[in-house]
This record gives structure tokens, C-alpha cells and sequence, in this order.
């Protein structure tokens, strides 16, 4: 009984074929994290954009008549980001009146609520600034 423990594991030692699993159970949490990461980074990045859209929309609808001043403006695109981005505050919105006027408006958004899986703290506690100019028409 001895002797065919001891055979065995002679030949379980001289074994190769399931080192592999070693090097893997190492490196997939790194790819894991990884992946994450830009999982997490798309996100944000796709959440800026969406903003961006959405001020660029009630922007121009400012500028053909929609929105009679920047309180309408401001509301309508609060309203609109918080479905996506409920913490979303828009802060400068300037109006320029007269021949070739210019609205511009500034939102800032906590990337905490744009990205998905939000394990990267330095990802989480960052701004995002989205600032939109457009011409009014007259």
C-alpha cells in the first residue's frame, strides 16, 4: 500500500500538463480588473457625450423659440440628464442677446453616475463638465 502511494505521487510530480492553471488563476484578476476599467471608462465616456447631446438639443431649441429664458433652458436639461445622471447640476447659463446672439451652458455631472460597475474610487469621485455654445437665431 505504501509503495503505490509512493508511485503515485512519483508520477503526479513528474505530471506537466496542468501547469498552465497556475499562471492563469494569477493573471485573471488582473485582466478582470482590467476589463473593468474600461468597461468603467466607456461608460463615462458615453455618459459625457449623451450629455453633451442633450445640452447641444435644448441649446438650439433655445435659440429657435422653445424656451423663453434660462430658467426653461436650465430645467428642460435637468430634466432631461436625470434619467441618466440624477445628481447632474447645470451651472453657467449665460444668454447674449440681440443680432448674433449666443447661448452657452455649462452642466457638471458626478461620474459616479455614469460608469457601471464603479470599483475605481479615483473614477469615482471625479467631475465631468460638459459646456455647450450655440448661436441664437433671430
Amino acid at each position: 500500500m505504501f509503495n503505490a502511494a509512493k508511485n503515485l505521487i512519483k508520477r503526479f510530480s513528474r505530471e506537466d500538463s496542468g501547469s498552465a492553471t497556475v499562471e492563469a488563476v494569477l493573471w485573471i484578476p488582473v485582466f478582470v480588473m482590467f476589463m473593468v476599467l474600461a468597461v468603467d471608462a466607456s461608460f463615462l465616456f458615453f455618459g459625457q457625450n449623451k450629455a453633451h447631446r442633450i445640452v447641444q438639443d435644448v441649446n438650439r431649441q433655445y435659440s429657435v423659440g422653445w424656451h423663453a429664458d434660462a430658467t426653461e433652458v436650465r430645467d428642460a436639461i435637468l430634466a432631461r440628464l436625470s434619467v441618466m445622471a440624477p445628481s447632474a447640476t447645470a451651472g453657467d447659463i449665460s444668454v447674449t442677446t440681440g443680432v448674433g446672439g449666443v447661448i452657452t451652458t455649462t452642466v457638471s455631472l458626478d461620474a459616479s453616475d455614469l460608469v457601471a460597475v464603479g470599483s475605481f474610487t479615483s473614477l469615482m469621485d471625479a467631475t465631468v463638465f460638459v459646456t455647450s455654445t450655440h448661436m441664437v437665431e433671430n
